[in-house]
């Protein structure tokens, strides 16, 4: 028995639940519901591609091609409903090639599009009682038919039927293409007649568009648009000609007269190349085949120049050959070669002869004749010797430097009229003057020089109207009243670089390299290379203003002794010019107050003329106060740079006894009115062909 807490027995009583409250379940949408929604979702989308779509019309050709497009569209009508943006499109239609091609929709609201279909070829049946007719198309060879030509394109073609005999058809056939195959009846019109032949002799092979018929006579088929006969019988020439005869038509051809053929002669001769004349009648040259006449005595007759005539007669069969063949017989003259020096060696039609003078014998022809020794040039000549005649020819070489200077010009003129002197100087001087020479300036030390290239130099001094050639409105101004502008006299008030421009306006003037560099119309350095036209160096005129023929150096240009000279010898300051000058020489009158017409008075030992008096002359050389040397220089150019130019000589304005000496040195680089210069130029560049 259970007991309670305060020890009340429990016991057993019925069952009763207690009263529960019903539970609500919760139910999903309605089928009504889901429908209603989806029903309006797709409408809203619908309206949504409606508002953004784009209507497109295709305008179709053929009209009845089918259309499709790869992405969403809607078709209403004629009107296809289609997103702006890119649109695949395939189009079929029958009888025609697919079309697959991609469109673009544009923002318009209405676009039109073309879709045009390529028809599909045609076929085209050909029937005719005649085989192998030739067909062209458009001009185009298709082959044969009676049968079928496949592959025509749609419309119309010109159609060209042919065959060997035959009038060609021509017809225009307008083709349906799609793939459909079309039909045609032709029929080639015959285009020959009968021709009868007959020869005499008989028996001649007779051919008809190289096709042999038979032997003659005989009747053949004959074209009306022409055919080609030919005639062939064993001796004699064969005959062709065309012929024609009116399709449908016979005829006779006139009897046809074959001509005996002719025979031929193969000729050749020692040596080949030898003229032939047959008859008189110039054929050619050996070796030659030729055809002749037969049953003919025939004049053969060879010519070959330093060989003798030679003839024959001959005859020839029809078609026979006959082979001729003449050894030419030489036609000998003698040379006589006398040479020097002993030992050079002879070439004949550049073969050797032999060293040495020598007697040739030789054909009666040209020959080149050379001779020829190292270190000397080459002399040829072309002789032709004549048979009973000895020719004696005397041949002295030149050593290579002798032929050189053999080939240079020893005068020559500028494009202004001036003349040049060649001068080959090879010796050494001294250029400057002694300590102890009375009337010597510091300027002038005496160093040694050596001068080896040639060169020329001007025999006069570059006058008025040589050098208004280039500048035209320069003047050399004048003094109390005389001029110094006359054409003949020389030009003054000329600067270095003026001159010096002057030289490369010649030069371009002759087509020569230009000796001074310009820079911005400023003379910055000299191209020693070059040939072209420039002022002498100071080293040159020295040597051909002091240096005489015996290479003795002076010191006054008359000779060494002291001034002032007792004859006229110059154009220096005189009694004709004390009016204006404050120093002039005593007992001396040159007639001149001024510069002279160049030329005026004579001319040293080279031939050069004004190098002492008239107007004192630029040189190319830069100044300085060169020291002594010990060891000589070869061609010197002077300094590389500086400041000024050297002028030498005196000058009709000069008389003292120290500007009368020709070592006299001055410096500059403006013109005054008793200064110009004279021109020179080297003969080749440095060295020459040598």
């Amino acid at each position: 028995m259970v007991k309670t807490k305060n020890n009340t027995p429990l016991s057993a009583t019925d069952f009763t639940p207690l009263e529960v409250k019903p539970v609500i379940r919760r139910r999903g949408p309605s089928p009504a519901m889901l429908f209603t929604t989806g029903f309006t979702l797709v409408a809203i989308a619908i309206m949504i591609f409606l508002f953004a779509a784009r209507a497109i019309i295709f305008r179709l050709d053929p009209a009845n091609a089918e259309v499709d497009l790869g992405s969403f569209a809607f078709h209403i009508g004629d009107n296809y409903l289609l997103l702006k943006g890119e649109h695949p499109l395939t189009a079929e239609a029958p009888g025609y090639y697919p079309l697959r091609r991609t469109i673009e929709v544009s923002g318009e609201a209405t676009q039109e599009i073309d879709v045009s279909l390529q028809p599909l070829p045609g076929n085209l049946l050909v029937r005719s009682n005649l085989d192998d007719i030739q067909i062209s198309i458009d001009d185009q060879d298709a082959g044969t038919v009676p049968g079928t030509i496949s592959e025509i394109n749609r419309g119309a073609h010109k159609l060209e039927f042919s065959k060997y005999r035959y009038f060609t058809l021509e017809q225009e056939v307008e083709i349906e293409g799609l793939g459909k195959t079309q039909a045609m009846d032709i029929a080639l019109q015959p285009a020959w007649g009968q021709m009868a032949f007959g020869t005499l002799p008989e028996g001649a092979e007779l051919f008809i568009d190289q096709r042999l018929v038979g032997q003659t006579p005989l009747s053949a088929e004959v074209l009306e648009t022409g055919s080609q006969l030919t005639l062939k019988a064993p001796g004699y020439k064969t005959l062709s000609k065309q012929v024609s005869v009116k399709a449908g038509s016979r005829a006779d051809h006139p009897l046809i007269e074959m001509i005996v053929a002719d025979g031929t002669l193969a000729i050749s001769s020692s040596p080949l190349g030898a003229s032939i004349t047959i008859d008189k009648q110039f054929k050619g040259t050996t070796p030659l085949e030729v055809a002749i006449a037969p049953f003919e005595k025939h004049q053969i007759e060879l010519f070959l120049e330093g060989y003798l005539n030679a003839q024959q007669t001959i005859s020839v069969k029809p078609e026979q050959q006959i082979q001729v063949s003449l050894n030419l017989i030489p036609n000998i003259g003698t040379v006589r070669l006398n040479i020097s020096p002993p030992d050079a060696v002879i070439l004949v039609d550049g073969k050797r002869r032999g060293s040495g003078s020598q007697t040739l014998s030789l054909n009666a022809k040209p020959h080149s004749i050379s001779v020829e020794k190292r270190g000397y040039e080459t002399k040829s000549m072309t002789v032709t010797p004549r048979p009973g005649h000895q020719q004696a020819l005397s041949v002295n070489l030149l050593t290579l430097q002798q032929a050189y200077w053999a080939s240079r010009p020893p005068m020559i003129k500028t494009p202004v009229g001036g003349k040049l002197k060649l001068f080959q100087p090879n010796e050494q001087f001294m250029l400057g003057a002694p300590r102890r020479q009375p009337g010597r300036r510091a300027n002038e030390a005496e160093r040694s020089v050596r001068l080896e290239r040639p060169f020329y130099l001007a025999i006069h001094e570059t006058t008025n109207s040589q050098f208004k050639r280039w500048k035209d409105q320069h003047s050399s101004a004048a003094v109390k009243g005389q001029t110094l502008d006359m054409a003949g006299q020389p030009v003054a008030k000329v600067s270095w670089e003026d001159a010096a421009l002057f030289c490369n306006w010649l030069s371009r003037k002759e087509g020569l390299p230009a000796f001074y560099i310009v820079e911005d119309a400023r003379i910055t350095g000299a191209n020693w290379d070059a040939h072209g036209y420039r002022l002498p160096t100071e080293a040159e005129w020295a040597w051909a203003a002091r240096i005489d023929r015996q290479s003795t150096s002076h010191i006054f240009p008359w000779a060494n002794e002291l001034y002032p000279p007792i004859q006229l010898s110059g154009n220096y300051a005189d009694q004709s010019a004390r009016d204006f000058l404050s120093f002039t020489l005593p007992n001396y009158n040159d007639q001149y107050p001024v510069s002279a017409v160049v030329g005026s008075f004579a001319a040293n030992s080279k031939g050069l003329q004004d190098m002492s008096g008239n107007v004192a002359e630029w040189v190319n050389d830069y100044f300085d106060i060169r020291p002594n040397r010990s060891e000589p220089e070869l061609d010197p150019r002077g300094p590389e740079q500086g400041n000024k130019h050297v002028i030498r000589g005196a000058s009709w304005a000069l008389a003292s006894r120290t500007e009368l000496r020709l070592s006299y040195r001055d410096s500059g680089t403006d013109g005054r009115i008793d200064l110009g210069f004279r021109i020179a130029r080297y003969v080749d560049k440095p060295g020459g062909a040598l």
